[in-house]
C-alpha cells in the first residue's frame, strides 16, 4: 500500500536524498568537468571527495526520514514538528562532524574538545531555551488537542522550540513557555480521544415524578444531533435534595471540547423550553407558593403554540376538555403510515422519530419531533392514511385531539383553516427532497399547495368557503 503524502517515506519526502544519491553516483562513473575539477581543488577536495560528500549527505537525509518513521510508528501518529526538527538538527550535526574529520582532516579529539567547550558555553547562555526546548519534547500534547491550563482553554496551534501556542474559545492566543506548561496542572481533553463529557445542573420540583424528570432532561440531550449520534447515551445523576427542590446532573459527550459551550447552551436552552411546555417552573430562591391548576394544566401548553394563536379562553377550554393524554414508551409505534386515522397529536414531553416507506419498501427517517409540535394532522384534516409512521425514541407524553373535538373550532374559525393548510403544505415540501423519485420542490408552488389543502380540509369538513 502506497505511503500517504504526509508520511515520512512518501516518495516526495524521498526526492531529496535520491538527487543527492543518483548525483554522487553519476559524478563517480563520469570525469568532472575542468571548470568545477578546478573549483574543488580551490577547496581542498580531491575529485573522489565531492562524490563521498555528496553521498554521505543523501545518508544523512535519508537516516532523517527513517528516524521519523521509526518515531511515527512508535507514537502512532506523526511526531511533532518540533521532534521531527529536533532529529535533523543532531543528524545533520553528527554527519558534518564525520565530514569534516573524512574530507577536511580536522583532528576528531580537537573537534569534540572544541565542540564540547562551546556546548558548555552556549547551554549555559541558553539553559532557558534548552529547558523549554527538552520540554516541548516530551509534553503530552500536540498540535489540535484542545487542553485547560491556568483557566484558558484553547486548542493548541503549535509546539516550537520554545512555547506552546494556543487559541481560545473567546478566539484569542495564548503563548505558554514550555517550562511553565510543564511545572503546572493541565487537562487534555483530546486525550484518550476527542470525545469530551460536560454536564449541565439543575433543580427540579421535588413532586416532578422522576419519570417525567428523566424523559424532559434526557430528551433534551437526545434532541441535538451532534449529541444523539455519539455513541455515548446521555446520563442522569441525582445530586442533592434541597429546600427547593432535587437538583439533578445531566451529562452528555460532545464531540470535542471546542463544541462544549455552544452545546451546553443548545441542550439549556432546549430544556428550560421542554419545561416551559410541560407547565414547570425552575425553582428559584424566591419561592412561590405552587398554583396546581396552572403549573400542570394543558390550557397554557396550546396557548403556547403556534397552532392555537389567537385562540381565547373559552375555545382553548373547550380544546382542553376534548384532549386525551398518551403516555408513549420506547419504541412505542404512534401511528403507522398507510393506516386510517381521525386524530392528531401534540408532543409534551419526550422525542418522536418521524419515517415513510418509499416505493422499494425501504423506510426513510426525514424528520424527529420535538416537545410542541404537531402531527397526524394530514390524516385528522382530509380523511386520508396516514403519511409516515411515528415512533418514540424517548417516552414521553402526547395529546390527541379527535376529529369531533376540532370541527366545531373549524367552523367558527376560518383563519385556523388556513393556518393548518399552510402547515400542511410546508410539510409536504420539507419531505419531499428526502423521498426516493419525489418531484423537485418547484413542481408545486407553496401558495398553490396551501390553497389546495384548504380546500381539501374545507371538503372533508363541508365547511363553508365563502
Amino acid at each position: 500500500m502506497p505511503a500517504a503524502p504526509g508520511h515520512p517515506l512518501h516518495w516526495r519526502n524521498l526526492l531529496t536524498p535520491a538527487v543527492l544519491a543518483l548525483t554522487a553516483l553519476g559524478l563517480r562513473l563520469a570525469p568532472l568537468p575542468a571548470a568545477l575539477h578546478l573549483n574543488v581543488a580551490q577547496g581542498g577536495l580531491a575529485d573522489e571527495d565531492l562524490p563521498a560528500l555528496l553521498a554521505t549527505a543523501a545518508a544523512a537525509a535519508f537516516a532523517i526520514r527513517l528516524a521519523q518513521f521509526a518515531i511515527a510508528r512508535h507514537l502512532g501518529a506523526p511526531p511533532p514538528r518540533l521532534m521531527r526538527q529536533v532529529i535533523a538538527l543532531l543528524i545533520w550535526t553528527l554527519t558534518a562532524i564525520i565530514l569534516a574529520g573524512s574530507l577536511f582532516h580536522v583532528p576528531l579529539g580537537s573537534l569534540v574538545t572544541t565542540s564540547g567547550l562551546m556546548v558548555a558555553v552556549v547551554g549555559f547562555a541558553l539553559k532557558n531555551m534548552i529547558s523549554d526546548l527538552a520540554t516541548g519534547l516530551s509534553l503530552p500534547v500536540k498540535v489540535g488537542d484542545w487542553i485547560e491550563v491556568g483557566g484558558d482553554v484553547g486548542r493548541v496551534l503549535e509546539v516550537n522550540w520554545r512555547a506552546t501556542r494556543l487559541i481560545t474559545t473567546s478566539d484569542v492566543v495564548v503563548v505558554i513557555p514550555n517550562t511553565h506548561l510543564m511545572t503546572q496542572p493541565f487537562r487534555n481533553f483530546s486525550l484518550p480521544d476527542s470525545r469530551y463529557q460536560d454536564s449541565i445542573t439543575i433543580t427540579l420540583p421535588a413532586h416532578l415524578p422522576v419519570e417525567q424528570a428523566e424523559r424532559l432532561l434526557l430528551g433534551a440531550a437526545r434532541q441535538q444531533e451532534a449529541i444523539a449520534r455519539l455513541p455515548q447515551p446521555p446520563d442522569l445523576q441525582i445530586r442533592d435534595f434541597t429546600a427547593q427542590g432535587i437538583t439533578w446532573q445531566l451529562r452528555f459527550h460532545v464531540p470535542d471540547a471546542g463544541q462544549a459551550e455552544a452545546l451546553r447552551y443548545r441542550v439549556t436552552a432546549t430544556l428550560l423550553r421542554n419545561l416551559r411546555l410541560a407547565g414547570i417552573s425552575v425553582p428559584t430562591r424566591m419561592l412561590q407558593p405552587a398554583d396546581p391548576a396552572a403549573a400542570v394544566g394543558d390550557r397554557a401548553f396550546l396557548a403556547a403554540l403556534d397552532l392555537f394563536d389567537g385562540l381565547d379562553d373559552a375555545e382553548l377550554s373547550q380544546l382542553c376538555a376534548q384532549l386525551t393524554h398518551r403516555p408513549l414508551a420506547v419504541g412505542e409505534v404512534v401511528v403507522r403510515q398507510g393506516q386510517p386515522g381521525d386524530s392528531l397529536f401534540i408532543l409534551k414531553e419526550g422525542l418522536l422519530r418521524v419515517s415513510i416507506a418509499g416505493n422499494g419498501g425501504r423506510e426513510t427517517v426525514v424528520g424527529e419531533i420535538q416537545p410542541g409540535q404537531v402531527f397526524g394532522e394530514m390524516s385528522l384534516l382530509t380523511g386520508e392514511p396516514r403519511s409516515a409512521t411515528i415512533t418514540a425514541s424517548l417516552s414521553g407524553l402526547a395529546l390527541e385531539l379527535s376529529r369531533p373535538a376540532l370541527a366545531p373550532l373549524l367552523q367558527s374559525r376560518p383563519d385556523l383553516v388556513r393556518h393548518l393548510g399552510q402547515v400542511l403544505a410546508n410539510r409536504q415540501l420539507r419531505n419531499a427532497p428526502k423521498l426516493e423519485n419525489a418531484r423537485p420542490a418547484d413542481d408545486e408552488p407553496r401558495q398553490s399547495l396551501v390553497l389546495q389543502w384548504i380546500g381539501r380540509i374545507n371538503a372533508f369538513f363541508s365547511l363553508e368557503t365563502g
